[in-house]
Order: C-alpha cells, then structure tokens, then sequence
C-alpha cells in the first residue's frame, strides 16, 4: 500500500500537464461541475454466509448462501444513479467527485434446499421471507496528471460507504428443535477506502469516450475484505451544457466481518449498463 500512494505523489507532482485553450474542447476535460442523474440496470450475484458462534477462521470458510438461485432472487431491480464531479480548484487539476445508489429486493420463497442462517437452519420445502439491501456512498478525490485538447488521465484516494442488510424469516429449527417462526437479521457499514484512476479520450467536441477504475484490499482483527469498480462508457454531448452518458459498470465488494452486529461473509457483484444524463457548467 505504501507503495502505490508513493506512486501518486510521484505522479502528481511530476505528471505532465499540458494548458490547452479550452476551445472547442468537450465540457469533460473543461466544466467545473458536472452533475449526473440516471438508472442503473445491473444483473447480479449475492452471496451471503452467516454464522451463530464463529470466529474470524471459521467465518473465512463459510459456505455462502446464494440469494440470486437457491433463495429465488434473481431478479434485478433497476435503481437510480447519481453522480457528481466538481473540479474545486483554480486550474481545474484537483476535483471531488461523489456518486450514490441503492438495490434490494424482498421475495417469498419455497426453500429448494436446507440453509444455514446463524444457528438456525431453515429446511427444504418451507416457506421463508427473505430480503437484502444495499447502499453505496463514494467520495473521491483526485488530481489531473496529465490534459490535452482531447484527454486526460488523472487518480486519486476515496472512500465507498458500503451499507449491506439481509434477512431470513421462516419456521426453523436448532438442531433437531423447532424454534417455531423466527425472522433473523444482519447488517453492516463498511468504509473501505480505495485508490483510483480516470481517463476521457474526447476525439471532437460532442464525443467523450472515458474509463474509471478504483480498488482496495484491507484486513485487521475482525474485518477483511475488497473492492472493484470498473466502469467504461461513453459520452455525447446535446448541447452545450446538457449531454447523455452510457456506461458499463461492474462493482464487486466481499468482506469477511466478525462482529457483534454481522457475524459472517458477503460477496456482491453488480454489473450492467447505466444510463445518465449530465448537466455541465
């Protein structure tokens, strides 16, 4: 880790940045506030393991519970999209950008198989209410180390607020005991902090192709996990400050927790097109 942030402060204080007149350059690479509203339309896969009485070993171990096939959730839910960049400097090389949205989905399910939810064990052929939810706040900030009249490339440090609730509610049993109906529940917040680059390749003044990439691994006593966040897309600009994006974004987060609150392990991925449309000024 120390590592690459010492590759960033090399970058940013000896990249090359080059002033260009910002003539009939894209509103990417010249507004100072850019201001992004949509839908996300993501397939994915959410994986679940909860444990009653374990420690960090055991939690790392687990065999998780698969939401989207044995538990019937694989639907995907569409959900609002927002983000923001504004380039908070003089010269427009040091930028804060945020980004937020939020996925669940509650299904009643016959059980295809046992599972394992803390200390109880639901079986095969009952009836079970089961639910996730997530919420994804970023914050990041970052320096342009090198601009063009049609690119720039740029990194930087954020943080992603990751708020990650499930629930099973069913009849279940504690060994070969009923525990009757029981509706048991975790969640966490996770900041995870991340590195991250950009990139927009804007060829003429209306088209802005663009790549975003942040990542973090970290473990300490009683949390391990990561993070991907990949997103290509391109831009095309209606009028001068009104435009329309479409991106592919892939997120992935996994996260083994021991804590008192969420006692096991999650593994989400999230990945589709998104579709924004962008004031800039």
């Amino acid at each position: 880790m120390k590592s690459i942030l010492s590759i960033l402060v090399l970058l940013f204080t000896f990249g090359s940045v080059f002033s260009q007149n910002e003539d009939d350059k894209h509103p990417l690479l010249t507004d100072r506030f850019l201001i992004g509203a949509g839908w996300y339309f993501p397939n994915r896969d959410i994986k679940f393991g909860i444990e009653g009485n374990a420690t960090i070993e055991d939690i790392e171990d687990l065999e998780d519970i698969d939401f989207d096939e044995t538990l019937g959730l694989s639907e995907g839910d569409n959900t609002f999209n927002f983000n923001f960049t504004w380039r908070f400097s003089r010269n427009k090389f040091w930028s804060v950008r945020g980004e937020y949205f939020k996925v669940g989905s509650t299904r009643n399910v016959t059980l295809d198989e046992d599972i394992e939810w803390e200390d109880i064990t639901y079986p095969v052929g009952g009836e079970a209410e089961v639910s996730f939810g997530v919420s994804l706040y970023r914050v990041f900030f970052g320096r342009v180390i090198s601009t063009g009249q049609k690119h720039e490339l740029g990194g930087g440090l954020g943080i992603h607020g990751l708020n990650v609730k499930a629930s099973v509610e069913g009849e279940g049993f504690v060994g070969d005991t009923t525990a009757g109906i029981n509706r048991s529940e975790v969640s966490q917040f996770l900041p995870l902090p991340n590195i991250g680059f950009w990139y927009i390749w804007a060829p003429t003044d209306r088209w802005a192709f663009s790549a975003n990439v942040d990542w973090f691994g970290i473990k300490i006593d009683s949390i391990s996990g990561g993070l991907w966040n990949i997103s290509p897309g391109v831009t095309f600009q209606i009028i001068r400050n009104l435009g329309v994006n479409l991106n592919y974004e892939f997120m992935n987060f996994n996260a083994n927790i021991d804590e008192t609150d969420f006692r096991g392990s999650f593994d989400l991925t999230f990945s589709g097109p998104s579709l924004r449309v962008i004031g800039n000024f």
